[in-house]
């Protein structure tokens, strides 16, 4: 496991994320369970990369605050979000990890990005980063997007990461691969809506971040596990009384 790494400035510390540091775990709530992981090979065969949340300002240099609104077209406060489209729970799937301290399901956020910048300089800065879960697969604005149940939230202005405040750095390679850097979020962090991963829509919002080249993505890995509803007890009671049925007129 790697440790936590601090690039101290005048008036911040940076936590960085990169390959001599290649893991960040954030002790949000009391304990170590988000955590952002740098993949030195950075991809992985049965991996299916689908982007759900892309930026791109064309190396503009200019700060973007974007989300997963679910829609064709962009918000007036989403601009610079090519790819925007609604991610359902069950769509992003879930891992399960054995960290040491027994095995634990997570839902998996993958970014692929793509700045300018050397060997000691790339990174894709993030200030925030939000989740929330909702009902609605669309939202009109991120105020609304931010009117669901939080799931997980870094915010360069918090001190109880461990590191003081700053920005978060998540390092990329040399090229685009598949993924670069990969933010593991307990399930059980997500509150389902009427208990159905499939009515459980995840927005997504960056706030904010400099982009000074080509796009990035953030993407889902299709090939994870799907997670599927769970069925009710009146559900189970009423599929055994159909088998008992059928046996009867067997």
């Amino acid at each position: 496991m790697g440790a936590l790494a601090c690039s101290l400035s005048s008036t911040e510390a940076v936590i960085v994320v990169d390959g001599t540091t290649t893991e960040y775990r954030d002790n949000q709530n009391g304990y170590d369970a988000y955590y952002f992981l740098y993949d030195i090979n950075k991809s992985s065969a049965d991996f299916e990369a689908t982007a759900f949340l892309t930026t791109d300002a064309s190396g503009n240099a200019i700060d973007i605050t974007a989300y997963n609104d679910g829609k064709t077209t962009a918000n007036s406060d989403n601009p610079d979000a090519s790819i925007h489209t609604s991610l359902t729970l069950a769509q992003a799937g879930k891992l399960t990890y054995d960290d040491g301290g027994g095995e634990d399901d997570y839902v998996a956020f993958y970014l692929s990005a793509n700045q300018q910048g050397n060997s000691t300089s790339n990174f894709y800065g993030l200030d925030g980063l939000e989740i929330y879960t909702s009902d609605s697969a669309t939202v009109d604005s991120i105020g609304e997007a931010r009117s669901g149940v939080l799931a997980y939230q870094f915010d360069s202005t918090r001190d109880d990461t461990g590191g003081g405040t700053g920005q978060l750095e998540l390092f990329y390679g040399n090229g685009n691969s598949n993924w670069d850097i990969v933010l593991y979020v307990p399930l059980d962090s997500f509150t389902l809506i009427n208990n159905d991963y499939q009515q459980t829509y995840v927005h997504f919002i960056v706030d904010t971040y400099t982009d000074t080249a080509g796009s990035d993505s953030w993407i889902y890995d299709s090939n994870n596990d799907s997670l599927v509803p769970e069925p009710s007890s009146a559900l189970l009671i009423a599929l055994g009384g159909l088998v008992s049925l059928f046996k009867r007129r067997r």
